[in-house]
């Protein structure tokens, strides 16, 4: 402990000139971590009371992230940094990795500060936490095993977390999307016990519910806590996305049309417009693969929604998402224009995740002009590498849906059943042969 500081709720030394904006600060971090709204009126307040507190300033760069409003998030964000510079090393070390992450510094560099500052102080959250999730560092690294990196660099801090529930919810997503779901479902249940409000937790528990299969409970778990969480909160959208995706892969493709309407539609969803785009162009997709396509007015609302807010190529895993939009669109010109874009840029060494985004990008389109055969091997072709583009198991597997629906297409049922039983004998057990039999021959 540094001498004469008050400690944050890790248990770590701040430098603040008001008690009651530290506690304002906690309760930010708090909410931030458990993804529900209202930390940034606290910042806010925190802030007002003490206007040089350099860690408020880092925590008020975050909600503006999550707002939406990333400029002043970065500028924020050097505004800490330079508070900062005159504080203790651990403080100097958090606002510098806030500051290099939000600003968009090279990421190899931001995940080594990351881990650096991780090995320091392993108790200090919200560093440590820029390299988890699945649209984090690592997630956006363009690793294939990025969900095991996540897993290494969490129980490389393990002897000094113990009981907490940020860290729990944090590790047992990453185990039950690393295959152990019988490892992470225990911490994710234990995090939910000890903060019922935890969206995040949540989240982990959802997925805890695709990766074994159990499609009914997953759907039932969302539906008991969704209405209590506020409709402007980061996961409300996506929560809905998962519930809806249960429910279509039941067969139940009016109530998942009918949440997906309610809750995921670009006009229902409050979420940041990445959220909205990959969750929207995934359950179009979904339904039109599954027999049950969305409407067309419906399908003209997505795809102008994504050219609107994604114009030109950027992250690869929202890349593969807007050519999943153009294509279920009918919007063939668009999808062209969109993979030689998204093909240019990847020569120029601007995508983490390598050429699997343009193998994708070409195999949606191949799908899209009847070349199925073409699109299923391409697809396959591929699979180990998806990982690269970053999102959930839950997320690319659309994907593997994609080639499946391809091979029937083509006329190869066996090669569609051989995917999809690789698929199964391993995690998503409820995409089984009901649900093979039960998809469109042509």
């Amino acid at each position: 402990m540094t001498l004469g500081l008050p400690t944050d709720r890790f248990g770590l030394p701040i430098t603040t000139a008001s008690p009651q904006a530290l506690d304002l600060y906690d309760d930010t971090i708090d909410r931030l971590f458990v993804l529900q709204p209202g930390g940034d009126a606290l910042i806010d307040e925190a802030l007002a009371l003490d206007p040089d507190f350099a860690l408020a300033h880092c925590a008020k760069a975050r909600t503006l992230m999550v707002a939406g409003d990333a400029r002043a998030g970065r500028a924020t964000a050097r505004r800490a940094r330079d508070l900062a510079e005159r504080l203790t090393p651990r403080e100097r070390g958090h606002a510098r990795v806030v500051s290099m992450v939000l600003n968009g510094e090279p990421l190899a560099a931001s995940l080594e500060a990351v881990r650096e500052h991780a090995a320091a102080y392993p108790r200090d959250a919200v560093p440590l936490s820029f390299a988890l999730g699945v649209y984090g560092l690592l997630g956006f690294g363009g690793f294939a095993d990025f969900v095991d990196r996540q897993v290494a660099l969490l129980e490389g801090v393990a002897s000094a977390w113990g009981d907490d529930w940020w860290y729990l919810a944090a590790l047992g997503w990453a185990q039950v999307e690393a295959g152990r779901a019988e490892v992470g479902i225990p911490m994710l249940d234990r995090a939910l016990e000890l903060t019922p409000d935890n969206a995040n937790a949540v989240h982990g528990r959802t997925h805890g519910y695709y990766e074994q299969g159990a499609a009914a409970e997953g759907e039932a778990f969302i539906g008991s806590w969704l209405p209590r969480y506020d409709r402007s909160a980061p996961l409300h959208g996506h929560l809905g996305w998962h519930q809806a995706l249960f429910a279509l892969q039941r067969g139940a493709a009016e109530r998942a049309v009918s949440i997906y309407l309610a809750s995921v539609s670009p006009n229902a969803s409050q979420a940041l417009p990445m959220f909205t785009m990959i969750d929207c162009a995934a359950f179009a997709t979904r339904c039109a693969l599954y027999g049950h396509p969305l409407p067309p007015d419906e399908l003209r609302a997505i795809a102008d929604f994504a050219e609107r807010h994604f114009p030109k190529p950027g992250v690869p895993f929202v890349n593969v998402h807007q050519a999943l939009t153009q294509a279920v669109a009918g919007r063939s010109s668009a999808l062209a224009a969109w993979n030689s874009a998204v093909d240019a840029i990847l020569g120029l060494g601007r995508q983490a995740s390598g050429p699997v985004v343009a193998d994708i990008c070409q195999a949606v389109s191949a799908f899209a002009e009847g070349r199925f055969r073409d699109a299923a091997m391409s697809l396959e072709g591929v699979l180990l590498d998806v990982p690269r583009l970053g999102g959930s198991g839950a997320q690319r597997d659309v994907f593997i849906d994609l080639a499946i629906v391809a091979y029937r297409l083509d006329g190869d049922p066996a090669a569609a059943e051989a995917l999809a039983r690789s698929r199964w004998r391993a995690r998503a057990g409820h995409l089984d042969e009901s649900w093979l039999t039960g998809l469109p021959l042509s």
